[in-house]
């Protein structure tokens, strides 16, 4: 057992240093081409937004991409570039746009690479805090005179990055929330925010709504119910499942009906919940995954309790929530769907220390309308 930690402590300092030498030749090779001009707004016919990492941070996106394309002239090419979570959110917000799929892989990379190459007057990658060396080479490979991104950090300084985004900016702030410093990135085109965007609600299929509905149906409610995510993968930003359970005995005693959804991935985490809640009255489990049928179920519900994650992101669009947050820095990642919500993080940063009757007294007190 010792002998493999060894092996894999020395693994990573080899592939560390492997990395910080690529860095290092790749920022001593490429040339510095920072006084090229970049076009006007006005002037762009076409542009790539790179986003390829999670569904939280995806949404967290959309109100930039959706302002810049509300500046681009008539006539302009809108390119997303995102990951598979983030797929249906694109698909969702931006159905008229041209969305690429960055998905694993070497040869996806060099689809990826074949798509964007030499289309367009201007990349902005928003993938590029901290620094990411997958994206700058998207970046870098469109071969695009115009590269946005961010250049420089508070916390993090690296020689290439600054090749890269040949129009980078510097962030000072890394507890500024995500959508500003998204916003940010726009300054270089002459865009501002007038003022912070909650996003509304995107159109649902009608087919996915079909499907819900008829779930919601055959439940026979008579109450909102309140939906939770007890399965988040993430073991830091996780509230665990006992906590779930003692807050669903809580609610099932308020005679708030409860009604548990998992993500793409977490089947496994789904079934250990059912053992451990057993013959829990009050308890429903809702049989989708994808992003959109959960978006679909949450515009039913009085409030979801979760946890800091892409699912809560995405359902606070649709209904208020309640989150559990562990370490992540709440002034960054707290949700900007359009309601009241609440955010629950205690000093220490450690999920656990949320207690059940914390977040049932917070659910009876903020969404008291349930009926």
């Amino acid at each position: 057992m010792k002998k493999d930690k060894m092996a894999d402590k020395i693994g990573r300092r080899i592939e560390k240093g492997v990395k910080i030498f690529f860095i290092n030749f790749l920022s001593f090779i490429i040339p510095a081409d920072s006084k090229k001009k970049l076009k006007p707004i006005g002037r762009i016919k076409s542009v790539l937004v790179i986003r390829p990492d999670r569904l939280g941070d995806f949404i967290l996106t959309v109100p930039a991409i959706q302002l810049l394309k509300k500046n681009l002239p008539p006539g302009a090419k809108l390119t997303i570039l995102c990951g598979e979570r983030g797929l249906d959110i694109a698909k969702m917000y931006f159905p008229e746009d041209r969305i690429i799929l960055r998905k694993k892989g070497i040869l996806n990379f060099k689809m990826c690479v074949l798509k964007t190459a030499f289309r367009h007057d201007a990349v902005i990658n928003f993938h590029s805090y901290p620094f990411s060396m997958t994206s700058a080479m998207l970046t870098l490979f469109t071969f695009c005179g115009g590269r946005v991104g961010f250049k420089e950090t508070e916390k993090v300084k690296v020689p290439l990055a600054r090749k890269i985004y040949n129009k980078g900016i510097v962030l000072n702030d890394d507890a500024m929330h995500e959508t500003k410093k998204n916003y940010m990135l726009l300054s270089v085109f002459g865009i501002t925010a007038e003022k912070e965007t909650l996003l509304t609600k995107p159109a649902i299929d009608g087919n996915v709504k079909t499907a819900v509905n008829e779930y919601y149906t055959s439940l026979g409610l008579t109450k909102k119910p309140v939906i939770i995510h007890p399965t988040l993968m993430k073991k830091d930003n996780r509230w665990e499942k006992e906590r779930y359970i003692q807050f669903a005995k809580m609610a099932a005693e308020a005679g708030l009906p409860v009604i548990a959804v998992s993500g793409m991935g977490e089947d496994t985490q789904m079934e250990e919940f059912k053992m451990m809640s057993g013959d829990l009255k009050g308890i429903h489990y809702f049989p989708y995954r994808k992003i959109h049928h959960l978006m679909a179920l949450a515009e039913k519900a009085a409030c979801v309790v979760c946890n800091d994650s892409g699912i809560m992101h995405a359902l606070s669009l649709v209904s208020p929530v309640l989150a559990v947050f562990g370490p992540s820095v709440l002034s960054r990642w707290k949700p900007i769907g359009p309601f009241n919500n609440y955010c629950f993080q205690k000093d220490d940063g450690m999920c656990m220390s949320v207690t059940a009757e914390e977040v049932i007294i917070a659910v009876k007190k903020y969404y008291g309308n349930v009926n």
